[in-house]
Formats: C-alpha cells, sequence, structure tokens
C-alpha cells in the first residue's frame, strides 16, 4: 500500500491543545513554554483510502511541537533539525513521500538540503495549491461573468512559490499584473519571467494596499504579508485568499481540495467533510498516483508542473473545492 506522511504544526495554542490533550489544562504561556522544549514528536495515524482510480493509499501526521512564532525565536538551524528527525521518523513508518505543510517561511531556501539528508522524497504542497488557486479564480470568473481578458490582477505576496506559479500562469489570462512582496529583492526578476511569457503591463508596487486598490482579482498568498482595507477595493473586485485570515463578501477560500474518498486527519481543521489543504493534498496525490519524486521544491518551480498536478488530480479523482463556483 502507498503511503505517505504529513509534517505539520500547531498554528496557534488552541490548535495545540487538539494534538497534546496533556496542554488543556495549561493556560497559553505555559502551552508555548511546553511545546518548545518537548523534544519529540506526536504521530497519528490517518486512515486509509483510495483514489478513483482504486489505489489504496494510507498515511501518518507528524506533528512538530513549535508554534509559527517559536520557529522565528529558535532559528532556521534548529527548526531544520526538527524537520530532519521528523522525516527520520517518517521513513521508520515506511512512508514513501514526506509532506511539509507551514514551513514555507522558515524552509522555503532550504528543501533541497531536507531532500538530500532523507532516504524519501520531500514536497511543500505549493504546486497543487497554486493550480487550485488557478482554477478557483477561473471558475468564479466565469460564474461571475468576469472577463479576465480585461482584468487586472494583484499578486500579494507575489515571490513565494504559490505566488510566483500564479502570477505566471494568469498572465496569459489577465491584462496587467501588480505585483506586491514585503522581500522585494526578487519582484524584478519575476516581473521579467512573466514579461517573456506574455507581454502584457507588469508593475511592481511597494505598498499593499496601493497595490490591491485598482485590482480586479487579488491573491493573497500569505498571512504574514501586510493587511489592507477592504473597503479600498473596487465594488466587485475578487480576493482569493490562500492564507485563510481574510473574510467578506467578495473572499474566496483558495487552496483547498476535496477528496475522493472519506479521511480523518486526526485532528480539526475547521474545514468541511473530506476538505484538506492543497499543501496538504499533493503528498497525498503523489501517494495515490505513485509518483514518489520532490515535487514541489524550491522558489522558482517550472510551470509546466502546474498542468501535471492538474492532470495527475483528476486521473485521481482529487477535485478543487470552490463553493463558490461548483464543478457544472
Amino acid at each position: 500500500m502507498n503511503t505517505f506522511a504529513l509534517l505539520i504544526h500547531p498554528k496557534n495554542t488552541q490548535q495545540a491543545r487538539s494534538f497534546w490533550p496533556v496542554t488543556r489544562i495549561m493556560p497559553d504561556f505555559l502551552v508555548k513554554s511546553w511545546l518548545k522544549n518537548i523534544p519529540a514528536f506526536k504521530i497519528y495515524k490517518i486512515k486509509s483510502g483510495h483514489s478513483s482510480q482504486g489505489q489504496d493509499i494510507k498515511g501518518y501526521l507528524i506533528a512538530c511541537p513549535l508554534l509559527s512564532g517559536q520557529m522565528l525565536e529558535l532559528g532556521e538551524d534548529a527548526v531544520m533539525d526538527k524537520i530532519i528527525a521528523a522525516g527520520h521518523i517518517a521513513e521508520k513508518l515506511g512512508a514513501n513521500i514526506l509532506g511539509l505543510d507551514g514551513y514555507n517561511s522558515i524552509a522555503a531556501d532550504k528543501d533541497y538540503i531536507i531532500a538530500k539528508r532523507l532516504r524519501i522524497p520531500v514536497t511543500r504542497g505549493s504546486t497543487l495549491t497554486a493550480w487550485s488557486v488557478f482554477e478557483a479564480i477561473y471558475r468564479v470568473a466565469r460564474t461571475k461573468n468576469i472577463n479576465l481578458k480585461k482584468s487586472v490582477l494583484a499578486v500579494v505576496g507575489a515571490t513565494n512559490p504559490i505566488g510566483s506559479l500564479c502570477a505566471r500562469k494568469l498572465s496569459e489570462y489577465v491584462s496587467k499584473i501588480i505585483l506586491f512582496d514585503s522581500q522585494r529583492d526578487k519582484l524584478g526578476q519575476l516581473k521579467e519571467t512573466i514579461l517573456q511569457i506574455s507581454p502584457l503591463e507588469v508593475v511592481i508596487e511597494e505598498d499593499a494596499r496601493k497595490a490591491v486598490k485598482d485590482a480586479d482579482i487579488i491573491i493573497i498568498t500569505s498571512a504574514t504579508e501586510p493587511s489592507f482595507d477592504t473597503n479600498e477595493l473596487k465594488m466587485q473586485a475578487v480576493v482569493c485568499d490562500v492564507s485563510g485570515a481574510g473574510s467578506g463578501v467578495n473572499f474566496i477560500r483558495g487552496g483547498l481540495i476535496k477528496l475522493p474518498y472519506p479521511l480523518n486527519l486526526g485532528v480539526k481543521t475547521g474545514l468541511p467533510k473530506n476538505v484538506v489543504y492543497a499543501s496538504i493534498a499533493e503528498a497525498m496525490l503523489l501517494a495515490a498516483a505513485a509518483r514518489f519524486v520532490s515535487y514541489s521544491l524550491g522558489d522558482n518551480i517550472n510551470l509546466d508542473k502546474l498542468e501535471e498536478i492538474a492532470n495527475i488530480a483528476t486521473q485521481c479523482g482529487f477535485e478543487v473545492w470552490v463553493p463558490e463556483a461548483p464543478v457544472l
């Protein structure tokens, strides 16, 4: 049976309590201290399922006892050591592939090192996430009768792998792209890459509020990027939020996948039944398709992989979940 492993970390103390019941009686400051000092990873066995092709898969959830802020406090070396240790646990469990979720900001430029130090391939889920965002925007635009060819796209968090893939892919569909990222050093290179794909107007903006003000479609790829006032957006602007932090009438949740079978991850995600984050689903999908290769690594993921992962998802029955624009 093909086996995947997923490495995640609690996003807040509330989710940590669902991972480790012993922390439920602790105040927040003690939970944080406890998480920072325990050396072990807790493992959940994920109920097995099968793809629409009939391929049986099973998996393991490996939880790293660190919050996002604590990972920044500890620094890259300490976090990398914990990721590698978790990878060795996945190897011992017989996993064929390891999915990294929630480590983009810490290990974004270190994932090749992680892959080299493990005997199993790893993936960060960026490709399937980017594809799900593109599919969501395309379907919502069709549902709302939005002419993409006349639309202005703003990408907030443009230089991370998801933002870069979305910007490059949608450059073939929109009239103008506005790029914003708090890390500006790579924006110029991304602009040049986009212009090689499609001859449209590409603007680099240094202010997040200005970047989204005149956009018809907005993609937010990270909760760590500066926020903006939604009241200043165009009235009919569509915001595809991958971070899950935004809300509003025109907000659509990006980066979600509906699985072809019932699945219990063992933790509460706040998502509908059998719907998971695409960053998690990518490792499951690659296991279902027996594609045991390191897939979404590095910042400059080949654009051709978007079509490839979309085809694999279709074959295995993994569906991009967009309740605002369901598949007809």
